[in-house]
């Protein structure tokens, strides 16, 4: 089976960060996301994500999108029973780069790469701009 990476975030923010990525890489395969929408609560963002880790291996690696949110909290309650990987701070960098490493390396390792990646991805880009001039 190849890994899948799962998405969990506020609004439709991990739907549309798949559609960006998908510019770029073009149709992204074994990437769901799980979309936190207004009137939602725990209980009812639970069931969908415990349903979809149930069909995947132990180490799935689940992006999110903040640290302590309930997307972030539900996957890893949901840690506990399916020992599915949470990573906070999802952005398109990190999407991006872990979605081509997704059938090389664990979910541990990529879990890795999508915190490094995040943290070289951050950029003053106008401080790097004058800096090349």
């Amino acid at each position: 089976m190849e890994n899948m990476i799962l998405l969990g975030t506020h609004g439709r923010f991990g739907e549309e960060l798949i559609r960006s990525a998908e510019l770029i890489l073009g149709e992204m395969k074994n990437v769901r996301s799980f979309s936190l929408l207004p009137g939602m609560a725990l209980e009812d963002y639970l069931p969908p994500a415990a349903e979809a880790l149930k069909e995947l291996p132990k180490g799935t690696l689940c992006l999110v999108d903040l640290f302590g949110g309930t997307p972030c909290n539900a996957f890893c309650a949901l840690s506990r029973e399916y020992e599915n990987v949470v990573v906070a701070g999802l952005n398109l960098a990190m999407l991006m780069e872990v979605y081509m490493n997704k059938d090389r390396l664990s979910g541990r390792e990529l879990a890795d790469l999508a915190v490094s990646t995040l943290k070289e991805s951050g950029k003053i880009a106008t401080e790097l701009l004058k800096e090349r001039r």
